[in-house]
């Protein structure tokens, strides 16, 4: 079962910032424009703790789900003095920048946290190069490499790992123009051989490479196929689909052959086998990694920082958009992958153990992910009452009220209804999880015959 207290402390943590940034965003503008803030909250509900400090009413609310800034004169259906401080007296491009100004905030909060870890660096997973396995009749096999090799060098450069191997290839590649063949080194056995192999074929030569990492799982991501199945870190997976795995590109391309459909893994935990059945993702994936053996810290200087940072914060986006969309067109994976305060706290708390540099690239992915849902234009969040605002600029007057509250009210129903929804998708993966590993532990005391023949049976 999970460790609750962590859970909820990292959960709270990334949350209550988040939404701390957002809501900030919307308070400065409004003071900035003169609009006076009647509550700044984070939280939802009745008031737990709080001060006063002029005229506001700083709170921490009892909900943890959002926040919100309570300005003068922001509900129509209230009366108003009609005064320059209220929020329906600004103009349409007034209300407009105070809206947008919260789910910029996340924005720019996201840009600062990921230039701030290309400064100081981020954490870059690789292994040794050593090989488990060269595949037959690959460049790889022809250019002399055998399993066991450990590849010491290329074209002069060191590489003790498989980042360093990478670098130093790309480098070889750029340098050197012509049909020369390029030379490395590999230890064998306790000797170190010279191996060449033509420029042109460099290129493929990785493909028929399998390092030797093994089948051991690393992690398993919260709510995906393996969560689900009850399959945990440090499991190896011996074979799927009756097929053996001896590296893990065997689990990588196997999976992929097998996309959007019930696949029977064989495992094993603690010197014991058990059989699982996980659904593989359209991408044919389940939600894995191996572990890291190794890990290379790289830290960039400050404009480089700055220019990656950028480009991270807009691949961000736009592979969140593309989940959106994904989602639409496939209303049946919206259903699996909507995730709420739960799930989010799970993934933080998973975030946080693997350091502080993964649980504040996992705050800068959820301050994007904040920012693109505020946005829709759905009424309710701030991406309806900017959308209101746009319409009122156009036609020079604003919507009727009896049309708002209509628009409000649809979009106040459709907010509820996720909410509820993805708690109730955040309650039955937990219970899907406990149920498949309590199933997978009674199974592991007292083997079934399924799990033994399924043992036996694989090559």
């Amino acid at each position: 079962m999970l460790d609750v207290l962590p859970v909820l402390l990292n959960g709270a943590l990334v949350l209550g910032v988040l939404v701390f940034v957002h809501e900030l965003g919307h308070f400065l503008v409004a003071k900035w424009l003169g609009v006076r803030v009647i509550s700044f909250s984070i939280g939802m509900g009745p008031r737990i703790f709080g001060f006063q400090r002029g005229g506001t009413d700083y709170r921490v609310s009892l909900l943890p789900l959002g926040g919100f800034v309570r300005m003068a004169g922001d509900n129509p259906e209230e009366e108003r003095s009609h005064e320059k401080g209220e929020f329906l007296e600004q103009p349409w491009w007034g209300r407009v920048l105070i809206t947008a100004a919260g789910p910029l905030a996340n924005l720019a909060f996201a840009v600062v946290l990921y230039v701030s870890l290309y400064m100081i660096g981020i954490n870059i997973p690789t292994s040794p190069t050593r090989l488990g396995g060269v595949r037959a009749g690959s460049v790889a096999e022809r250019a002399g490499l055998k399993p066991g090799d450990a590849i010491v060098d290329w074209e002069g450069k060191s590489t003790a790992n498989t980042l360093e191997l990478s670098d130093a290839i790309g480098a070889s590649l750029d340098s050197k123009r012509g049909s020369d063949p390029l030379r490395f080194h590999v230890k064998r056995a306790g000797t170190t051989i010279e191996l060449t192999i033509p420029r042109a074929e460099v290129e493929p030569l990785i493909d028929g490479l399998q390092w030797d990492t093994g089948t051991t799982i690393g992690r398993v991501f919260i709510g995906l196929p393996a969560y689900d199945a009850g399959i945990k870190d440090g499991d190896e997976v011996l074979a799927i689909g009756g097929k053996r795995v001896t590296y893990w590109n065997d689990i990588s391309k196997t999976l992929t052959q097998l996309p959007d459909r019930d696949v029977s893994i064989l495992m094993r935990r603690g010197g014991q086998t058990y059989t699982v059945v996980a659904h593989t993702n359209p991408e044919g994936k389940i939600g894995v990694e191996p572990p890291a053996p190794l890990t290379v810290r790289q830290s960039y200087p400050p404009l480089q920082a700055v220019s990656l940072g950028s480009r991270h914060t807009l691949q961000t986006i736009g592979q969140i958009y593309a989940g959106l969309w994904s989602f639409v067109s496939n209303p049946v994976r919206l259903r699996k992958s909507i995730a709420g305060p739960i799930a989010i706290a799970q993934v933080a708390s998973q975030q946080a153990s693997g350091g502080i540099m993964e649980l504040v690239a996992f705050a800068a992915f959820i301050s994007l992910a904040l920012m693109v849902m505020n946005l829709l234009p759905i009424p309710i969040l701030d991406g309806g009452h900017i959308f209101f605002a746009l319409i009122e600029g156009v036609r020079k007057k604003p919507l009727s009220l009896k049309t708002q509250y209509f628009f409000q009210r649809i979009g106040l129903v459709l907010l509820v209804g996720l909410v509820i929804f993805s708690l109730y998708n955040d309650l039955s993966r937990v219970t899907q999880r406990h149920l498949a590993s309590t199933d997978i532990s009674k199974r592991l005391t007292a083997p079934t015959p399924a799990d033994t023949a399924g043992a036996a049976a694989t090559p």
